[in-house]
Formats: structure tokens, C-alpha cells, sequence
């Protein structure tokens, strides 16, 4: 039977449209609006029946897609949607079929892109962090991207976890105020992380993050923006005028900052290039795979794409 011929009694239906909503991230349901809606795009460009899909069907779309430049790693998000769709409704289901599979797999093999991102490492985020006084507006925001730059260096934090996307979006995920705890007897400071990208479910985990020699020591930073930031429950990372910090606000300054010192390939530091720097950094000081693994809080071998040890 099809979920979708399945009616609940008339006082459960928010319930259960609750339920379904809530079984996959907001981030995912975007995903899957944009895949489902290329998908019928197409469909209906080439004159395919697009439900339920059918092999031609997908073949096609997949087909369209590279041939109108989509990158590899979009067309395989979009056949996620479709196969989601097709178990919500339990009608076959074409994308894991031995043809798809094969030409996704050569799209992979022709449109692979190397990652050009680089890593910020302990020297380039002790530079950042002394040029912040110059290119901020003023002394609260210099102290602001300090601590959340030093931060998301030496905590392998991602953007998502520090940042929100719009100033009135969702901020539950973020990482708010009461999750900081500054210990001064141990000088360090205690993260609690609720959600990340490989904990869906909000299992949560703690981080401890060390005093740190130098000017960009996380310990140093953190404490001296606490005490000035705005008091409040919200977000930690929020402007003197209460809005929080946006992920836009994260790069603009960044990308400013990287500007100003003139580093070459300047166009290569994005956002993630903290996280990138701090796995690159313990590589180099020789830490296990496990303890990179652990510090990053990866789930799979694919903390090793973000180890970039320099070729001499």
C-alpha cells in the first residue's frame, strides 16, 4: 500500500504530516523541492511520462542534466529526491538500477573537480586575527571574528555550527550561548554540540578546547568576547544590535581579510578552510588518523580529503 493512500483519521493528520516532515533535515527537504522540480522540468521539456519514473525516465534526466552542465554531485543529490519520493509512495524505484549507477559514474569520472579550497593554517589565522582591527567597523566586531575565527580553527567547527544562514531563520542548530562553558581553572573551554551533519538525531557531543599559545588563542578570545557580548539567551555569536552572525557576514570578513594580506591564490580560502587547516595541521604534527577522525568528528575515511600536506 502507498503511503500516500494512507489517511490517517482526521485527528491525527497534523501529526502525521508533523512526523514525515521532521524524518529528514530542512536542508534535505530543500534539496529534495529542487530535485523533484528539475526532475519534472525535464520530463516534461522532453516529452516523458514523469510518474511514477520509469528507467527511460531517469535515464533521460540524468542524461539532460550532464549534458547541460550540472555538476556530478547535484545530479546525484536530484536522484536522491526521486528515490525518496518513490519510497514515500512505494512505487518502484529506477535510480539504483545498473544503468543509472554507470552514468552517474562517468559524469564522476569526466566532471571530477579538484578541491581547490586551502587550508588556513596557525600562521595565516595568526595574521587574520591581527589585521581584524583594521578591517572590522569597530572594536566589538574585531573581537567577534577573533573569537569565532580562533574557534572554528581549533574546534574543526563547521560555518553551519557557528553561523545562521538568514538573521530571522531557524537558530536551534546554531551553537547558542548556554552551550559555552569557560572553565578558568583548567583555562579551557567546554562545547556542547547538539546537531552537526553526521548527528542528525542531536546525540550531541562535548568539546574541550585548550588555552593556546599566540594571538589567536581560542581560550584568550572566547573569554574576552563573552564578556562583552550583548547578554542574552540566542545564538553565541550575536552583533552588539542583538542580530546574529550570519554565514554571509563569516565569509564577507574572511574573504576581507585574506584580501588585505595579499596571501596568494587568495580565491582558494573559503569558509571551510579552518576546518581544512586545523585536520592539515595535526597531520603534520604526525596525530592519528583515529584522533584527525575524532577532532573532526567524522564519521567515514573522508576526513583524509581534508588533509593537504604541502608537495616539496
Amino acid at each position: 500500500m502507498s503511503s500516500t493512500s494512507i489517511i490517517p483519521q482526521y485527528h491525527l493528520q497534523s501529526e502525521f504530516a508533523k512526523l514525515l516532515d521532521a524524518s529528514v533535515s530542512a536542508n534535505t527537504h530543500k534539496s529534495h523541492r529542487a530535485g523533484m522540480a528539475a526532475y519534472y522540468k525535464v520530463c516534461k521539456l522532453l516529452d516523458c511520462a514523469p510518474w511514477p519514473p520509469s528507467l527511460n525516465s531517469v535515464v533521460q534526466f540524468v542524461l539532460h542534466s550532464s549534458s547541460s552542465g550540472l555538476a556530478y554531485s547535484t545530479v546525484r543529490s536530484y536522484l536522491s529526491a526521486i528515490s525518496f519520493h518513490c519510497k514515500l509512495q512505494s512505487v518502484p524505484d529506477p535510480t539504483p538500477e545498473f544503468l543509472v549507477t554507470k552514468l552517474l559514474q562517468g559524469m564522476k569520472r569526466l566532471k571530477h573537480k579538484a578541491d581547490t579550497r586551502l587550508p588556513i593554517t596557525k600562521t595565516i589565522l595568526h595574521s587574520i586575527i591581527q589585521i581584524l582591527p583594521i578591517i572590522c567597523t569597530n572594536a566589538f566586531e574585531a573581537t567577534l571574528f577573533s573569537a569565532a575565527f580562533s574557534l572554528a580553527f581549533h574546534g574543526f567547527l563547521r560555518v553551519g555550527e557557528l553561523t545562521v544562514n538568514t538573521r530571522k531563520g531557524h537558530h536551534q542548530n546554531t551553537i547558542q550561548i548556554h552551550n559555552l562553558s569557560i572553565n578558568q581553572d583548567t583555562q579551557s573551554l567546554l562545547l556542547s554540540i547538539r546537531f552537526s551533519k553526521t548527528d542528525q538525531f542531536g546525540k550531541g557531543t562535548v568539546l574541550q578546547i585548550d588555552r593556546q599559545g599566540g594571538v589567536a588563542c581560542p581560550y584568550q578570545l572566547v573569554k574576552k568576547y563573552v564578556s562583552i557580548r550583548p547578554e542574552g539567551s540566542g545564538p553565541l555569536f550575536r552583533h552588539f544590535d542583538l542580530s546574529p552572525l550570519t554565514r554571509y557576514q563569516f565569509t564577507g570578513v574572511l574573504c576581507k581579510a585574506v584580501k588585505h594580506l595579499d596571501l596568494p591564490a587568495r580565491s582558494g580560502y573559503k569558509s571551510h578552510s579552518f576546518r581544512i587547516g586545523a585536520s592539515t595541521d595535526l597531520a603534520l604534527k604526525g596525530f592519528s588518523s583515529d584522533d584527525i577522525q575524532r577532532s573532526g568528528r567524522w564519521k567515514s575515511a573522508s576526513y583524509k580529503s581534508y588533509i593537504r600536506i604541502p608537495k616539496f
